[in-house]
């Protein structure tokens, strides 16, 4: 398994970055999008700087965490309460 993570390279990030934005088209519900921008982040990343698993990895998590984040707050803003979450008159 290491060595599948050892040989990776920026073209499958990017391919994968593809991939996920593809799946995002078919869902429409934004989790495949932020993925496949996290993968992209990497894979354009690495085009100017050469990295490791581990750091690509590293890289992957952060740009994913953060991109959810951001996902999050831009819906609560969009709808600031669900059907669950209104109280009855």
């Amino acid at each position: 398994m290491i060595d599948l993570l050892i040989h990776v390279n920026q073209w499958h990030w990017l391919s994968f970055a593809l991939l996920m934005m593809l799946l995002e088209l078919a869902r429409l519900k934004a989790l495949a999008f932020c993925v496949g921008l996290a993968a992209f982040c990497v894979g354009g990343t690495m085009r100017f700087e050469p990295m490791a698993w581990p750091q690509q990895w590293l890289l992957f998590t952060l740009c994913l965490v953060a991109l959810m984040f951001i996902r999050h707050m831009v819906m609560k803003i969009k709808h600031p309460q669900s059907d669950n979450q209104k109280k009855a008159p």
